[in-house]
């Protein structure tokens, strides 16, 4: 058989060993972790893609990043599938397929050879670790950027086989565009000097220092551009978070804390990549590290630099490798803190194929020292990789299962992370949001019990109280959420004071509220309807008027505006408009028995009935 009748033949095995494990993606439901920010519960991504929406995702920061084609690339999902989460998950599946079938024919051309080239392929494609970037719908960016990444490597090993502007054109553009998917690009560059060194060679030690030194300084100064569009990136990605304190200052952990964090996760990242038993989300930062495991850590991490330093000329793919673990995960290895989760397993998506690349390469060189027979070491060498794909692919299987709903994700994460009190907070949000508070409550509480001064449990106690009619209560916990480092903590604040005082028919108050949510967040639709309906309470139908039409100019999809606009017009005595909007409405749910009847009852008045 021809090489490339065997590399098609090994592509499609990867699709369908691919496509077969993770089959039962189709299955599972939206998560309440970012996936409403993301899909479910976002105005601009429900409307699909109209202009309105697109300009939206070029200017908006919104959840603290700049990522204007990982909102598109929802939009289209919407546009395509609407609210299915089946087709999300289903677009998710086939970028991932994607990013495995590209990583194969990219290694293959870097001459791995065509079947350690298909084993790391496949362990990319179906280790368990993958699976928080496949399976959640709102890690889309993580899968999409790689996909670019994968690209501007395919066009740099172009670049590098004959070099043309208009190639370094087509590696600077992959990265421009990874970059508006996902900041994790910055580190691009770099892993394009790794492969300068390995497998192109372009500088060896054999050339002597001072060649090698200037070899190496022209192949930073080829990359400049790149650098500088990274360092742009970077500039911008630190200034929202910053701006949102999404970022913790140095004075409130220290340096040392933060070497002794990255250098932990450096090692706990390779521990869960060799034995995935213990995947969770989230990974609650640990209060304190205990020394004799940071020590550790930093020993475990240094050996491994050391050895892969001294094999550098007689297996310089240990170096490449390492390297490329190393510096990928730079961005996510928490120097620079932000966010409340220690690590995350979609961090791993793209730093793990260094680690791969070096158990597929070094297998084969350690079994041909044992084993002289070519015969013999493809037995042992088939019979291993046999092991290790099944075995992965069985605990993924597993894995996928717990991403079902919300329900399942967070039980299986309190069972498997002790003291997981970010767990907590989501498990009891899924009953909330299934309109069960007390058992919600229940939840919350044991959650409070592990860390009392949890802002977002206090939070959700707080919404869970609301929804019982303890009002006095909830105000209580609310306050105590006020330390809440979430990018609009100000905002969700004000507007759950002003829906508790809502509820307890303090008109006045809870407009106060809503007016400083909506100077942070001027688009928020839910606060704009209950401003409305605030100051119809206080017979301001103009006022409210205006509130909800602001809201229907966001969300002109939503029957509850739309029916809360046509009250108002009803109530400043517009009755035509009024029909018009209670007319829409019922359009967009003809189930309402109110809305119906409502809008019968206007015809009617109409008609001088």
């Amino acid at each position: 058989m021809s090489p490339r009748g065997k590399n098609i033949i090994i592509a499609l095995l990867l699709i369908v060993i691919t496509f077969g494990v993770y089959w039962n993606v189709r299955r599972n439901s939206f998560v309440n972790i970012d996936d409403p920010q993301y899909v479910t519960a976002n105005p601009f991504v429900n409307q699909g893609l109209t202009f309105k929406s697109v300009g939206w995702a070029f200017r908006t920061t919104f959840f603290v990043n700049w990522h204007p084609l990982t909102w598109l690339s929802h939009m289209a999902d919407v546009e395509l599938y609407g609210l299915n989460p089946r087709g999300h998950h289903l677009t998710s599946l086939i970028i991932h397929i994607i990013n495995t079938v590209l990583l194969f024919f990219l290694l293959n051309r870097l001459t791995l050879g065509p079947w350690q080239s298909a084993f790391v392929a496949v362990v990319f494609a179906i280790h368990p670790l993958g699976v928080e970037s496949v399976a959640w719908v709102s890690e889309r960016k993580n899968i999409l950027s790689t996909l670019f990444w994968f690209l501007g490597i395919w066009a740099y090993i172009g670049y590098v086989e004959r070099p043309r502007f208009i190639k370094y054109a087509a590696v600077f553009l992959s990265m421009a565009v990874g970059l508006m998917v996902k900041p994790m690009l910055v580190t691009f560059p770099v892993t394009l000097l790794l492969l300068d060194y390995w497998p192109f060679k372009r500088f060896t030690v054999q050339a002597g220092l001072a060649r090698v030194t200037r070899l190496i300084f022209r192949a930073i100064v080829e990359k400049l551009p790149l650098f500088a569009l990274a360092l742009a990136s970077a500039f911008v990605t630190y200034e929202v978070q910053l701006r949102a304190y999404a970022v913790q200052p140095f004075s409130q952990l220290p340096l040392g804390k933060r070497f002794a964090t990255a250098a932990f996760s450096y090692e706990q990242y390779l521990r869960k990549m060799a034995l995935p038993y213990d995947l969770a989300i989230p990974y609650p930062y640990p209060d304190t590290l205990p020394p004799l495991s940071v020590f550790l850590s930093v020993l475990l991490i240094t050996a491994i630099t050391v050895a892969a330093i001294r094999l550098r000329q007689s297996r310089p793919y240990v170096l490449f490798g390492w390297g490329f673990y190393l510096i990928t995960l730079l961005p996510v290895i928490r120097f620079i803190q932000t966010g409340r989760e220690a690590i995350a397993d979609r961090y791993t998506y793209v730093p793990i194929i260094g680690i791969f690349i070096v158990i597929a390469m070094g297998a084969s060189d350690i079994l041909s020292g044992i084993f002289p027979g070519n015969c013999f070491k493809k037995y042992v060498l088939t019979s291993a990789a046999s092991i290790t794909i099944i075995s992965l692919a069985a605990v993924t299987w597993v894995q996928i299962g717990y991403w079902r709903d919300s329900y399942t994700l967070f039980d299986h994460s309190i069972k498997t992370i002790e003291g997981n009190y970010m767990a907590y907070n989501n498990y009891g949000a899924a009953f909330l949001e299934d309109h069960n508070p007390e058992k919600a409550v229940e939840i919350f509480n044991k959650g409070l019990q592990i860390k009392p001064d949890s802002p977002e449990l206090n939070y959700s106690m707080g919404e869970a109280l609301t929804r019982q009619g303890k009002f006095e209560e909830a105000i209580t916990y609310f306050s105590r959420s006020s330390t809440l480092m979430f990018f609009d903590g100000e905002a969700v604040l004000n507007k759950r004071y002003g829906i508790v005082l809502l509820k307890d028919k303090d008109y006045a108050e809870a407009v106060s509220y809503f007016k400083i949510s909506l100077s942070i967040h001027p688009m928020d639709t839910e606060v704009l309807n209950n401003m409305g309906i605030a100051l119809m309470g206080l017979d301001k139908p103009e006022e409210a008027l205006e509130a909800f039409s602001r809201g229907v100019a966001v969300a002109p999809d939503s029957a509850t505006l739309r029916f809360n606009k046509g009250l108002a017009l009803k109530k400043a005595g517009r009755l035509s408009e009024a029909i018009h909007e209670f007319e829409e409405a019922a359009r967009l749910n003809p189930t309402s028995e109110t809305v119906a009847k409502t809008l019968d009852l206007a015809k009617r008045q109409a008609a001088g009935l």
